[in-house]
């Protein structure tokens, strides 16, 4: 059996597995990311790897490569400015774990590392043509086109949250104002219920406000909560939208956080409001589902990664 190593880096966690070539994960752990700079991550994750390889009576020799998946954006595998890990900036992730670790690294953005593990193991799987969009603290994802994944000139293709749909909306972290991430994502969900708390008679017994409860509070029929779900639904239809016409893929997936928390019904408003937004012909074309994978899907995804980087 080859087996690989998967890194999925996040600004709060850092999630390390061994896997097989079938997309298995076969042992797996969580801690949360160092906030004093990359070296003690780096740190962290070679010796979690060593722990896994330990677990499953393996040398660390016996990996093949190891497949990284981190919030961009990227130059090649060197993390530019990045909003949610500051202090990782200019580090070169391949080369600081290939030197570590000895072995194959291949590095990717963690959405685009996320819709190719749904791609080959996931809502996706036989398909040639798959929009991956993931909605939790932010909003990102991935495209597949023609059985290969889009990853731009330096691997940053698909930042789908930063789609500017309202030009005088709210300020995205970004820069840019009305981006979907500023108007859809988790965050902006619990910003926006904390807004409108004075008129809820659900979120006024309620503190901080976060997109749980907005959409716990739409569930107990509360119809300010209710109508931020359904604005919600009707901003990440019209991203939909735009990726149906633009790339015309047979699947959308979509996955994260809030995704998974909210469910098939508000997966059902997003679908109709894309309808209504899409080309007639381009939408009956596409399926759009819920991602298969769940809390793995960047972890599964960075497996992904390094098994299509250890064949090219």
């Amino acid at each position: 059996m080859a087996y690989y190593g998967a890194v999925d880096i996040g600004g709060t966690k850092i999630a390390v597995g061994i896997g097989s070539e079938d997309g298995a994960l076969l042992a797996s752990e969580r801690f949360a990311t160092p906030r004093f700079g990359p070296e003690q991550g780096i740190h962290d994750i070679v010796q979690a790897i060593g722990n896994l390889c330990a677990q499953l009576h393996i040398a660390e020799t016996q990996l093949t490569a190891l497949g990284v998946g981190t919030p961009g954006p990227l130059a090649g595998s060197r993390l530019l400015k990045s909003a949610n890990l500051p202090e990782w900036e200019g580090i070169d992730l391949a080369v600081s774990l290939r030197l570590r670790a000895g072995f194959r690294v291949s590095v990717q953005n963690d959405a685009t590392a996320a819709a190719m593990g749904e791609w080959y193991y996931g809502a996706g799987r036989r398909v040639n043509d798959m929009v991956y969009i993931t909605v939790s603290t932010g909003i990102g994802g991935g495209i597949i086109a023609g059985g290969r994944e889009v990853s731009g000139t330096d691997g940053n293709a698909g930042e789908l949250g930063h789609i500017v749909l309202e030009r005088n909306g709210p300020l995205c972290q970004c820069g840019h104002y009305g981006c979907l991430e500023a108007l859809a994502s988790g965050t902006a969900i619990g910003r926006i219920g904390q807004e409108r708390q004075p008129e809820s008679d659900y979120l006024r017994t309620l503190g901080v406000i976060t997109a749980a409860d907005v959409f716990l509070g739409a569930h107990r029929r509360d119809p300010v909560c209710d109508e931020i779900v359904q604005q919600t639904a009707e901003y990440l239809g019209l991203g939909v939208s735009y990726l149906i016409n633009l790339t015309n893929p047979t699947r959308v997936v979509m996955g994260g956080g809030v995704m998974a928390h909210a469910g098939a019904q508000f997966l059902d408003r997003v679908r109709a409001a894309a309808e209504r937004f899409s080309m007639p012909a381009l939408f009956s074309a596409t399926e759009i589902d819920l991602a298969a994978l769940g809390e793995d899907s960047g972890l599964v995804g960075a497996l992904a990664v390094g098994i299509l980087g250890s064949a090219k």
